[in-house]
């Protein structure tokens, strides 16, 4: 089991937090119902130990991602109707990044906070923890990575943000305080705090979609971790739901890594040296059960045919040299990718089928 984090960053805080249950269950973010109690009522059925708060996607583009990170970041415009953030051209530069770091540099949280005309989900949680008392270990947000961010959002010349060093590392430091400030919420509510960057773009790394180098998606991913983790104890995860450099994601501060491990398992397996360093580190796998890209994909499986990939997939883990009881010690189950793309149907039973997938390892754990 591992031992009790106690880290001590460079902000000189120092904060120790429990072990995160083995095998818990948690979700990406974005779910398909129109109803923030109806969301989390299902959340906190299926993922009781650490429950995540929905992104009501369907309600509209305020709940997607990117335009929920846009708030408190420099000289950007959120266009509803477009359903796009871009680079105001009509916004000083100059003014704009030198407001944001003032802002920055006074050091509260505020400014980076959701409000809940954007993320509905994220209050009816908080409103639901607060009411029952006892209740979960932790609570797990989500914010859009910078790499990603400053991928999909385009300056006046077309050219996305990601080019432009400065606005980059701005974007970097915003969405820390914005993880940092989810973080600080769980926390109030007497849980731990875990918080993922989600990083879709990442799937394109090494190709012309993604023209970049490693060394700077490191520095970019790694300066976004240090910031969140400067204001009090939290774990930040990083999640991509596809292929991408395992080792870069693994070279970086993150505390776990959340993968579609249906469907690209054998492709982290490769990274073979950082995946042991990471785990004997006291990282977590977050396992990406369950397909939910492809709603036929999803339809075919059973829980008895997704158990026999799952276990399939941790002995080989284990045959590293790390034994099946560390593995599962490690390890997180999700689904492959958000749900909110799915009907109501089938992120409903997607759910369902995460949960028998925790209890069927947490009895694979206890015969170790």
């Amino acid at each position: 089991m591992l031992n009790p984090v106690d880290r001590k960053g460079e902000s000189g805080y120092i904060g120790a937090m429990k072990t995160l249950s083995p095998l818990a269950t948690t979700g990406i973010g974005s779910v398909p119902y129109g109803e923030s109690h109806e969301a989390v009522a299902l959340i906190l059925k299926h993922f009781p130990e650490i429950p995540f708060w929905p992104q009501l996607v369907r309600l509209g583009f305020r709940e997607e991602m990117v335009a929920q990170g846009a708030g408190g970041l420099p000289g950007l415009k959120v266009d509803l109707e477009a359903r796009q953030v871009f680079l105001d051209p009509e916004a000083s530069r100059e003014m704009a990044l030198a407001q944001f770091y003032e802002t920055l540099w006074a050091g509260g949280l505020e400014p980076y906070g959701l409000g809940p005309e954007e993320a509905q989900g994220f209050y009816t949680l908080l409103a639901q923890i607060s009411a029952q008392g006892d209740g979960p270990q932790a609570l797990k947000g989500q914010v859009v990575g910078p790499v990603t961010f400053a991928g999909m959002v385009k300056a006046g010349d077309g050219k996305p943000i990601l080019y432009d060093r400065e606005m980059t590392q701005a974007v970097s430091q915003g969405l820390a305080r914005k993880a940092a400030w989810q973080a600080e919420q769980f926390r109030q509510a007497g849980r731990e705090a875990v918080v993922f960057f989600d990083e879709p773009i990442l799937t394109g790394f090494g190709s012309a979609f993604l023209p970049v180098s490693r060394e700077e998606v490191t520095i970019i991913l790694t300066e976004a971790i240090e910031a969140a983790k400067e204001s009090g104890p939290l774990r930040i995860g990083v999640h991509c739901c596809g292929n991408t450099d395992w080792g870069l994601l693994l070279s970086t501060p993150l505390d776990i890594l959340s993968f579609d491990s249906y469907g690209y398992f054998d492709n982290l397996l490769l990274y073979e040296k950082a995946l042991t360093d990471f785990l004997q580190r006291g990282g977590y796998l977050a396992w990406g059960l369950v397909p939910t890209l492809d709603a036929e994909e999803l339809a075919r499986e059973t829980g008895d045919s997704l158990w026999q990939r799952f276990t399939s997939q941790v002995n080989r883990l284990a045959g590293l040299g790390l034994g099946i009881s560390t593995v599962l010690q490690h390890s997180l189950l999700t689904p492959a990718c958000g749900v909110g793309y799915l009907s109501p149907e089938e992120a409903t039973r997607a759910l369902t089928l995460l949960s028998e997938m925790s209890g069927r390892a947490r009895r694979w754990l206890a015969e170790q």
